[in-house]
């Protein structure tokens, strides 16, 4: 189990859990390796979602950033780098693009390499700061979240490293945590809550720096990509909203359900209509907002509190995929942690387990069977992480800040 003292004590389990890691590696590597050019053995681009951005962070090099937002123009611009089919259409905001231009001075391989390994190293160590015990990183790295992103080549490690290292410096260093925070917004649906939190937890010195931090990425894309690039990503975040619409009554939407984690899409993969999958979105976020601020307003320390705005996180989103779930570390570590050095909560063991499994079986159960676990598993752990909160704030009832 998650961070079982029997677990972390076991010699035998940790080298398995090592063993794992090699073994993946090896795999990977194999199957890379045995493709052809840039491509792998299933014909995919090495490096998976890393290939679109490496592309489109040439195309704003080369004076071309609006035209990445021509899913035609892009998806033509990555064939002819791959030579292979590509369905990949560019959806983020042009603040992204600036945070990639340095990859796109690197041949693709060598910028794929020092993407994952930079990213990856950041999430690492962020973790390493959330679990004191030397061993804890072993089960985080063979948990299933963090394949995923491997494999995918996806901003999971960059999107948890950001939000993990941010939290962890609100108390020594709040402009610096700002700062990271702020940078988070390249993914702005799971930064959504963070300035909430801020708020409530009167977290204003963090709170201005990021602002600032996003507000600088803003200006700053405006003067090295030009304004156009902007009214580029505004038609197409209308593009987005129209193709998840769509999902619930088109076969030929280009969203794959079964590979997306919110509340809305969980309902339309379930039957549900557009309605049906907007009150239960809906509900979810408020819910959300309320306990995610209630929590915070009170002074709840960091592992409860950080846990419960990373869960709320992908409960208030409706866009959000299963490879996003690397960040889903970040709460198990805390929880982990929690259960380690304070004793498990009825049910505790099950539910941290049932997180660490939620990225492996995710995307077979949505599609043998047309349900979405993952926001089911979220909202437990949440659920979980309130009720440490309360017996906490019974415990401790001078807390509020």
């Amino acid at each position: 189990m998650l961070f079982d003292r029997q677990l972390l004590d076991s010699k035998f389990v940790i080298n398995s859990l090592r063993l794992a890691v090699f073994v993946y590696l090896i795999l990977w590597g194999y199957w890379v390796l045995t493709g052809s050019g840039l491509v792998d053995r299933s014909g995919i681009q090495i490096g998976g979602d890393f290939s679109h951005y490496w592309v489109a962070a040439s195309m704003a090099r080369s004076g071309e950033a609006a035209s990445v937002y021509d899913v035609s123009r892009f998806k033509g611009a990555q064939e002819k780098t791959f030579g292979a089919k590509v369905t990949l259409a560019w959806l983020y905001p042009p603040t992204y693009l600036l945070l990639l231009i340095p990859f796109s001075f690197l041949p693709y391989l060598v910028a794929f390499c020092a993407w994952i390994s930079a990213t990856m190293g950041g999430f690492v160590l962020v973790l390493r700061r959330l679990t004191p015990h030397p061993r804890m990183i072993w089960p985080l790295l063979v948990f299933p979240g963090t394949f995923l992103n491997f494999t995918y080549g996806q901003n999971g490690f960059l999107s948890g490293a950001l939000l993990g290292g941010g939290l962890l410096l609100l108390d020594s260093l709040p402009v610096a945590g700002g700062i990271l925070l702020g940078l988070l917004t390249f993914k702005p649906h799971l930064a959504a809550l963070v300035p909430l939190a801020l708020i409530a937890g009167r977290r204003w010195r963090a709170l201005a720096a990021m602002l600032a931090t996003a507000a600088a990425l803003i200006l700053a894309s405006i003067i090295i990509l030009g304004s156009e690039v902007w009214l580029a990503f505004l038609k197409n975040v209308l593009f987005s909203v129209q193709n998840l619409k769509t999902s619930a009554i088109s076969a030929g939407s280009t969203l794959p359900l079964e590979k997306m984690a919110g509340v809305f899409t969980a309902v339309l993969l379930a039957g549900g209509n557009i309605l049906t999958a907007a009150i239960f979105q809906g509900a979810s976020m408020l819910l959300t907002v309320f306990l995610v601020a209630w929590a915070w307003r009170r002074g709840a320390p960091l592992p409860l509190g950080g846990s419960l705005l990373v869960l709320g996180a992908f409960l208030f989103t409706p866009y959000a995929f299963i490879y996003d779930l690397a960040i889903l570390a970040l709460p198990l570590a805390w929880l982990g942690w929690e259960g380690y050095a304070r004793g498990r909560l009825p049910g505790e063991k099950t539910c941290l387990a049932l997180g660490w499994l939620a990225p492996l079986l995710a995307r077979p159960l949505a599609q043998a069977t047309h349900l979405q676990i993952v926001p089911l598993i979220l909202g437990l752990l949440f659920f979980l992480t309130l009720s440490r909160a309360l017996r906490h704030f019974q415990a401790a009832p001078g807390t509020q800040r």
